[in-house]
């Protein structure tokens, strides 16, 4: 088991957040959930694998300049129709999407509410 936050903690910490996952640090899916009433815009397998893969192949791009620029604390994605967090906590890696409007706004209230599961 993880000592991460499960999928209704998550997804109860801030309206705009509609879908998040997490995954280990080896990339073992641990859970993945949509929001519920929200239409999905990508299949469950493409969701899976982005938790599978995405933080480690991004946030491994992003880890190369930290001796240089310092530790990565969250990666943005902006995509057409949602935003995308990337954030690395206790339990492992932490994606969700983000409704598009008010992104940044919603995006500083999530990371702040993180804390107590990051590292």
């Amino acid at each position: 088991m993880t000592d991460g936050p499960t999928a209704d903690e998550v997804l109860k910490l801030h309206p705009k957040i509609r879908w998040a996952g997490l995954a280990s640090e080896l990339g073992e899916v641990i859970w993945v959930q949509q929001r519920q009433g929200l239409k999905s815009y990508s299949p469950e397998d493409a969701d899976r694998a982005f938790v599978q893969m995405g933080p480690l192949i991004v946030g491994g791009v992003c880890e190369r300049l930290s001796p240089w620029t310092g530790r990565v604390g969250s990666i943005v994605i902006n995509y057409e129709k949602v935003t995308s967090l990337i954030t690395k906590i206790k339990a492992g890696y932490l994606c969700m999407t983000i409704e598009k409007e008010e992104a940044q706004q919603s995006i500083q209230e999530i990371v702040k509410s993180l804390e107590k599961w990051m590292t």
